[in-house]
């Protein structure tokens, strides 16, 4: 367990330095008289990053004698929580000093509070320093260990530049060929059904981390399966935890996209069987445990209505639970052969053998062995390699007794626990945060890097905001395989992701102690280290010792009481109130004075107290599904700091207070699905820093009253979707570095002129704005277009001339054909080769001249689905008797090969679906 603990002291200690250095330049410290104390500090902190690293390889063995890296580990815990309230102390006086106090000032009114504070950091730090002495004393080999190391070799490469996998595709190829075998096998085992053929359930069996559930992923985006199941695929994670409720809930969420919560299960059972009645579908089912057959029986009779031809995908990794669902079919995963296994590794790390020195792969060849063929193992150890380029590096880590394990669960997990070690410091604080959600849960990428940021996990780079930095953290985990399956959710363009079970594992095994995941029985001396409390439908009562040293909580279901707690308590960064019922306002949040992260669910109160201004920290404040509040209390307008505020299905909620005006370091204003908000406040408008404005589905707006000539100027996407009464905009619009702009599934009927003077604009969303009529001329100067989505714009009659210039557009959705001086002719999308996905041609009755027709090239565009609409306005004889013409003018508009829905409405028929059908 010492290499565990050498890799999350190292990380830690990262952490730590960070703080120290920014709090040892402060106003505050000078001032103070802390910084001599914080410096003596750092010299404590700087002989410890000195025995870390170099006792880094050393530290991957299991060895007794580095066990007094333990006490270390507590010892930066104990600077950590030191460090966090000098930290809060320089915030409460920078706050002051921003609101117009004079330091000297500051200074003498509080002088008597602050001595005392001082004292009692040096006290603090007095006793950080004896047991730091006390910890040099069981060190009696550090010496020895510290001559015997060397520098390591670096990789000499050849090629420089290491190719950086997109983090949000979704690759149709698994890059392994004995799976892609499999692949194909299990495919035709789903779309082929023989009749009277008993058996729907096809199952994939496989170790742990063998890549049951990427295969999965792969089947369900092959075109076969696609085109065979339409847009009826379904994917549950089932976990270990057997419950049939929860699945039921599960179910209905993926099939209806709604919510489970505030619905009653008959509800839910009598949905999910309308929408299934007669319909083929495919249900990936992920993750079974469960093996007995008799309540899988009572899940399944749930599926018995759907079209013939329906199929369930399970994956699991024991045989027994896919016979006790009866499978038809049982697909077992091989490991990986030696050299499948040597080339994933390569296609992970982005190499090719060449870019290898030759002392290096000799000893990847043997690192990669010992991961014994299973995908995730090679996965996130070589991701973790790339990064690590000393030769002395690779060679500890083959020849580490870590290894020394009988079985191959065993040698899998050995993998992770390295790559963890290897992870980089400032990435391994982050990773093990992520132990405090449960297994098989969706991770918000934007909630889970507010979390970092409040418990000062990122370190701060000059001119470069703290939320970009976490986008960066967040990818290196994705890249390392820490995290996996990124999906992007509509309309809110959130990114999710998934912890691997065996991942999670992980998380917990390095943490032991720290992270709490069901009330104990007796309060221990392990229990009170507890810094991460994450419990699951538990109701039972938090006991103070539990919560002393709690860093962040994590709830979710069930209504665990808080009431027993100290009058404050210090530590607490972050809270998460998943609840499964609606609850009153948990009155504990308020003693946690220093809470920087706030999220609630399923919250029922008149109104939300004013005392929430006592969490003066608070950087993030997300209130979800809850009722019985109009506004948000008055006091809001207090919190100085906070910089994300979301109200997301707040039933009852029809304003905010202006004082929202006040919380200038506001960044992401979000309101969705509040569907009795009408009006926004105008002090929004003074909201300088603002980059996300979102207001979604928010049916009873009607117009927005902001002044955009304000100081909004640093908004960089806004969103209006689905306010389907939202009529009006405001005539003017001064954010010049806006890049998205959603008015999709509005009322509005022209696209303002201000829109063509935003240079900066990537993404303009219209889809479903059915009174538009009219797009702005200038429009074809927004030259960094990518995305246009004009679909369902039913009453666009034509395109602004010039439309060709916008050559970087991928997506349009909808070209109107002109007939009048400045409209488009079909001709201008001869130079947009970048169009692709769906499209609707509309208007084809103005389109006489095939040869015309034909310079639209769609046959060089990447289109899978392609609509072509001549009018729904000609009388019957119009439409007989230009039969002919249109036929040439539709032989014109050869589609692309790889077309998989074409369709004619001038002939109200469906084409051929594909390029082989076409050849008929």
């Amino acid at each position: 367990m010492s290499g565990m603990e050498a890799a999350l002291a190292s990380g830690l200690s990262e952490v730590v330095g960070n703080k120290l250095v920014s709090l040892i330049s402060s106003e505050f410290a000078a001032t103070t008289g802390v910084k001599k104390d914080l410096s003596e500090l750092q010299g404590v902190h700087a002989e410890i990053m000195s025995w870390l690293s170099l006792l880094h390889d050393r530290a991957i063995e299991s060895d007794p004698s580095l066990r007094w890296l333990i006490k270390l580990r507590n010892l930066l815990n104990d600077i950590y929580d030191l460090l966090d309230e000098v930290y809060l102390e320089d915030e409460k006086y920078r706050i002051d000093r921003d609101h117009g106090k004079h330091a000297i000032a500051v200074w003498f009114c509080g002088k008597p509070k602050l001595l005392l504070f001082r004292r009692k950091v040096a006290h603090k730090i007095k006793a950080i320093k004896v047991e730091f002495d006390a910890i040099v004393k069981q060190k009696s080999d550090a010496n020895t260990i510290l001559h015997n190391l060397h520098l390591d070799q670096l990789i000499q490469s050849k090629n420089k530049i290491t190719r950086e996998p997109s983090l949000m595709s979704n690759n149709k190829e698994s890059k392994i060929p004995s799976r892609d075998h499999v692949k194909s096998e299990i495919i035709l085992e789903l779309v082929e059904s023989k009749k009277g053929e008993a058996g729907r359930i096809v199952s994939i069996v496989g170790l742990g981390g063998s890549g049951k559930t990427t295969l999965a992923q792969h089947i369900c985006h092959d075109d076969k399966i696609k085109g065979h199941f339409k847009d009826t695929i379904f994917w549950i994670h089932v976990s270990q935890e057997f419950c049939r409720d929860k699945l039921i809930g599960k179910l209905f969420e993926a099939i209806i996209g709604q919510k489970s919560d505030h619905h009653a299960q008959q509800h839910m059972l009598r949905v999910i069987s309308n929408k299934l009645s007669g319909n083929k579908f495919l249900l990936v089912m992920d993750d079974a445990w469960h093996e007995d057959r008799h309540d899988w029986e009572n899940f399944m009779v749930l599926l018995d209505n759907g079209a013939p031809g329906s199929k369930i995908l399970l994956t699991t990794r024991n045989q027994s639970v896919a016979k006790a669902v009866e499978s038809k079919a049982i697909f077992k995963l091989a490991f990986l052969s030696v050299d499948e296994s040597w080339s994933f590794f390569l296609n992970t790390c982005g190499w090719v053998e060449e870019d290898l020195g030759y002392a290096f792969i000799p000893v990847g060849k043997d690192i990669v062995k010992k991961c014994g063929g299973v995908p995730l193992a090679i996965k996130t150890l070589g991701s973790v390699l790339r990064e690590r380029r000393g030769i002395n590096t690779w060679r500890a880590i083959r020849e580490s007794n870590l290894w020394d394990e009988e079985n191959i669960e065993a040698r899998v997990f050995t993998s992770l626990k390295l790559s963890y070690i290897y992870l980089k410091d400032h990435l391994k604080q982050c990773f093990t945060f992520c132990s405090i959600f449960p297994k098989g849960c969706e991770i918000n990428k934007d909630y889970l890097i507010e979390q970092w940021m409040a418990h000062g996990f990122i370190k701060l780079k000059k001119e470069e905001l703290a939320h970009d930095i976490g986008n960066e953290y967040f990818d290196s985990l994705m890249r390392a395989g820490f995290l996996h399956d990124p999906v992007e959710t509509f309309p809110q363009r959130s990114v999710s992701c998934k912890m691997h079970d065996l991942i999670h594992d992980l998380t917990q095994y390095i943490l032991r102690n720290e992270v709490v995941t069901s009330l104990p029985k007796k309060t221990t001396d392990c229990s009170q280290n507890c810094r991460y409390l994450s419990l699951t439908s538990c109701s039972g009562k938090v006991e103070r010792a539990l919560f002393y040293k709690v860093r962040a909580v994590y709830v979710s279901g069930g209504n665990p009481s808080f009431d027993n707690l100290v009058k404050k308590s210090f530590y607490v960064r972050s809270v998460v109130l998943d609840y499964a019922v609606d609850t009153p306002f948990p009155l504990f949040v308020l003693k946690l004075e220093h809470l920087a992260y706030l999220e609630i669910h399923h919250v029922s109160c008149p109104k939300l107290p004013e005392a929430i201004s006592v969490c003066w920290n608070l950087q993030s404040l997300h209130l979800i599904s809850c009722k019985g509040f109009v506004t948000l209390p008055e006091s809001i307008g207090k919190l100085k700091k906070l910089q994300t505020l979301e109200c997301n299905i707040i039933t009852d909620l029809k304003t905010l207070p202006q004082s929202i005006g006040n919380c200038r370091d506001l960044q992401s204003l979000q309101l969705n699905y509040c569907e009795k908000l009408r009006e926004i406040p105008s002090s929004v408008g003074r909201l300088g820093n603002l980059r996300v404005l979102h207001i979604i589905r928010c049916s009873s707006l009607q117009q927005l009253l902001l002044d955009f000539n304000g100081e909004l100027s640093n908004l960089q996407a806004v969103s209006l979707h689905g306010c389907e009464d939202l009529r009006d905009l405001p005539s003017t619009f001064a954010c010049r570095i806006l890049h998205t702009l959603d008015l999709s599934e509005t009322k509005i009927t022209v696209l303002p002129q201000w829109v063509t003077s935003i240079g900066t604009l990537e993404h303009i969303d219209l889809h479903n704005c059915k009174d538009l009529v009219e797009l702005p001329k200038g429009i074809i100067n927004l030259k960094n277009l990518e995305v246009f989505n004009l679909a369902g714009c039913s009453k666009l009659q034509c395109m602004p001339s010039g439309f060709r210039q916008l050559t970087r557009l991928r997506y349009i959705g909808r070209f109107a054909v002109g007939c009048g001086e400045d409209d488009a002719r079909i001709s201008e999308l001869e130079n947009l080769d970048m169009i692709g996905d769906y499209v609707e041609i509309s208007n084809l009755k103005h389109l006489k001249d095939p040869s015309e027709a034909e310079k639209a090239m769609l046959k060089r565009k990447n289109i899978w689905s392609l609509e072509l609409d001549w009018s729904s306005s000609q009388t019957e004889e119009e439409l007989v008797s230009d039969v002919e013409q249109d036929q040439g003018v539709l032989n014109a508009l050869e589609p692309p090969s790889q077309i998989i829905f074409l369709e004619n409405l001038r002939l109200q028929r469906p084409l051929f679906a594909t390029l082989d059908d076409e050849a008929k």
